[in-house]
């Protein structure tokens, strides 16, 4: 389903008007911008309910040397902050026991506590990836996978051939087409149902749950296939050996590792 498609089917099986008048400027309720406003918002609605494959992202950052404290800003990009789980830098990925993104707050309290530390920690605070200087060197390659923003499409900048977010590569045989777009649509719709041209809004909080009934079947599916990818040597717990040595006045039994 192209953008155009969608727009037409609010328009025709919803609002019951002609896209064809409102996108000539003849309808005196909707104008095109009120359309396209609506699909728009029911992509965004559809793009953040949940982590689909089509909206992750990797954010890429390279450079030649690294001084501390290394961050950069990732403001104003097609990347969607705090959604970085995942950082590689020259290859390495950063995960494991001492390794990984860390909550702001205990980022900075530890290098203020250690500041030679040179754990592969990272972490995110209001646009901005901060990178443990002391445990890379330039020249430098940061690959952050992440979520990347939803995409906003207007006939005027000639995107109404664009397909939707679901839909397959091409949009030539709609057997194949995935129900995901349908949802966007009922968003659309609701969208329009709680406006000031409405004034609906229990009809559009229903409209709302039909379409996100339609995209957790749609997850299902994706997240089944995603639960039977086996961690590979990924503890059930991360914690650290509180007792790394045994008294020599103590048998060693192997059922612990007590003092």
């Amino acid at each position: 389903m192209t953008f155009l498609e969608a727009k037409q089917k609010l328009c025709k099986l919803k609002l019951n008007i002609s896209y064809t008048n409102v996108a000539a400027g003849n309808n005196s309720v909707y104008s095109l911008q009120d359309i396209e406003d609506a699909m728009n918002y029911g992509i965004r609605k559809a793009w953040d309910y949940k982590i689909w494959p089509f909206s992750e992202a990797i954010n890429t950052k390279t450079g030649s040397s690294v001084s501390s404290p290394f961050s950069y800003s990732i403001s104003g990009q097609d990347f969607l902050g705090q959604s970085g789980f995942l950082a590689v830098v020259n290859g390495v990925p950063w995960v494991g026991q001492d390794a990984g993104k860390r909550n702001f707050r205990d980022y900075m309290k530890w290098f203020a506590d250690y500041p030679t530390d040179d754990s592969k920690i990272w972490t995110e605070f209001s646009g901005t990836l901060y990178f443990n200087a002391n445990a890379f060197t330039g020249p430098y390659t940061i690959l952050v996978y992440g979520k990347a923003h939803a995409p906003t499409y207007s006939a005027a900048n000639s995107e109404d051939n664009t397909l939707l977010p679901f839909s397959v590569e091409t949009d030539s045989d709609e057997n194949t087409e995935s129900s995901g777009n349908d949802a966007i649509v009922l968003f659309a719709y609701a969208y329009l149902l709680s406006s000031e041209k409405k004034k609906n809004p229990q009809q559009a909080n229903l409209e709302e749950a039909r379409g996100q009934a339609i995209l957790d079947g749609v997850w299902a599916p994706i997240a089944e296939g995603r639960a039977n990818n086996n961690p590979q040597n990924q503890p059930f717990f991360n914690s650290v050996d509180y007792f790394p040595s045994r008294r020599s006045t103590r048998y060693d039994t192997q059922i612990g590792n007590f003092p």
